[in-house]
């Protein structure tokens, strides 16, 4: 139930949200890998922007351990500090972590965090372009994480 909640919310926001002026929206794809756990995520964002230059992203991850599972949940605030072919901006948010071991009698780990970063826009095209970020999730996972994305530029 939580999860399709989740995946409503983000389904909404990307539906009702563009580049980096007010309401504007953009959809992510990405592929993330923390700095201690060697584990992959696929990753799922909504940009919106509310006001010029300020979005509200919220992602979900899927992430592949060798036995069990591991989702993450993140919604973060980005301020852009550049405009054109390259926009640079900083990050700051909430960040959900769960794991589930399937052999294990710990069950499941679940870490709440506050996430501290930096990263980019880099346009190919008009609709298209790249987006590498770095995330530190300080006070509970205290976990350093790489991502690395393609954006569609909506509208």
């Amino acid at each position: 139930m939580r999860s399709f909640l989740v995946v409503t919310i983000l389904f909404l926001v990307i539906q009702s949200a563009s580049a980096q002026y007010k309401n504007q929206y953009r959809a992510i794809h990405a592929y993330e890998m923390a700095y201690d756990k060697p584990f992959f995520g696929l990753n799922f964002t909504g940009e919106y922007f509310p006001l010029n230059y300020f979005s509200v992203v919220p992602s979900f991850t899927f992430f592949v351990p060798a036995t069990g599972n591991a989702r993450g949940f993140d919604i973060n605030a980005r301020y852009y500090l550049t405009e054109k072919e390259k926009q640079w901006y900083v990050t700051a948010g909430y960040g959900f972590y769960r794991r589930v071991f399937e052999f294990n009698p710990q069950g499941r780990f679940d870490y709440n965090s506050m996430n501290l970063g930096a990263g980019g826009m880099i346009k190919i095209s008009d609709e298209l372009g790249i987006n590498p970020e770095v995330r530190f999730q300080a006070f509970g996972r205290n976990s350093t994480v790489f991502k690395l994305g393609i954006v569609y530029f909506i509208n």
